[in-house]
């Protein structure tokens, strides 16, 4: 047995051309069959929970939920959402908004929610792009802080950064916009990056790998997160930070949306806009001259391409107690959002089952 291992070691340790052109060529070989094997999206054959690197992780849920999509297409008609965290906190569960939009429309139909918290438009392209073909409604939630993201932001999820996702038509927007320079060929990027964090969140989590990790519905408890002193001054803070980057971004932005609504309906889907809640400190005057001049980019935009604009924001008359923070619901805020939101969605939905 010691002859073997030390025959093994030696030939570790041998850097003839031969030996290390073998090397090269297994190493080669493996890093294909793992690119191969997350492309096609044979990844769910482990649960999403023993993939998970802690219960927050919006990044993992989706991409395993895309290729759970494409294994097993939905047999219903489908309302899937899109936006960021304060699209996640504004329902309770699927099942709930399913049940409402069901009641509301009068026939059976499944809400997939595919947001995940800094969702950028970019990755949203992205999403859709991978989904399987369906009946359905694409709900892309809007706001002022989803027309921020940048160009070179975007970039890294052409190599499968943040989600496990190729995207011909991301790859088309961002063309002449920004130099792509990936070390590393398709989706590995997005591979070894995952294994990395996947190794160091777990190890944080005191967590073995591959146990089984509980993903967590919401981010916020009920009740208020900080009281109205401190959101009222993280209002104003993001009020500059957002005017600030508002000029430079948002062009990018809506053309990526406008894209993002294009894709939708080359796939086959009807796409509606939807304005994502926001807590009512956002009411002073210079919150409503910035708000108003994005409405109007937004309105203007769905104008043009011809979709349904939804803003239940007054409809649902919302209170300070209903917001864990600036931007996200509670479970009282999301009771009163449902009961508007579910029958907008409903109408948005049905010139699509009415065309089928």
């Amino acid at each position: 047995m010691r002859t073997r291992r030390n025959k093994f070691t030696r030939g570790l340790g041998n850097r003839t051309p031969l030996v290390l052109f073998a090397a090269a060529l297994a190493v080669a070989g493996a890093l294909a069959g793992l690119q191969l094997f997350v492309a096609r999206q044979a990844f769910v054959v482990v649960s999403e929970e023993r993939l998970l690197r802690n219960p927050n992780d919006d990044y993992v849920h989706v991409s395993f939920r895309v290729a759970d999509l494409n294994k097993h297409p939905p047999s219903l008609p489908v309302v899937y959402l899109f936006g960021g965290s304060g699209t996640m906190e504004l329902l309770h569960s699927e099942s709930a908004l399913s049940g409402a939009v069901t009641a509301a429309a009068s026939t059976p139909v499944e809400v997939v929610d595919l947001a995940a918290h800094n969702q950028s438009l970019g990755q949203t392209l992205a999403i859709i792009d991978n989904l399987p073909a369906s009946r359905g409604l694409l709900a892309v939630g809007v706001s002022p802080n989803r027309l921020l993201a940048t160009p070179q932001a975007d970039a890294p999820q052409l190599g499968g950064r943040p989600l496990a996702l190729t995207s011909p038509h991301l790859a088309g927007v961002l063309a002449g916009r920004v130099d792509v320079d990936q070390r590393l060929p398709g989706l590995l990027p997005g591979i070894l990056d995952f294994a990395v964090s996947y190794v160091r969140s777990r190890a944080s989590l005191s967590t073995p790998w591959l146990s089984s990790v509980a993903r967590a519905d919401h981010y916020y408890a009920d009740g208020q997160v900080a009281d109205m002193g401190a959101r009222i001054a993280g209002s104003r803070e993001e009020l500059v930070r957002e005017k600030r980057l508002y000029d430079t971004y948002a062009p990018y932005n809506l053309d990526m949306l406008a894209e993002v609504v294009r894709l939708g309906r080359e796939r086959g889907f009807t796409v509606a806009l939807f304005e994502q809640p926001l807590a009512p400190e956002a009411s002073g005057p210079e919150w409503q001259a910035f708000l108003a001049r994005y409405r109007a980019s937004v309105s203007e935009l769905a104008r043009r391409e011809g979709v349904p604009y939804i803003d239940v924001q007054g409809q649902a008359r919302l209170r300070d107690d209903d917001f864990a923070d600036f931007f996200h619901l509670t479970r009282s805020g999301r009771d009163k959002w449902t009961a508007v939101f579910a029958p907008s969605l409903a109408t948005a939905l049905a010139p699509g089952l009415a065309t089928r």
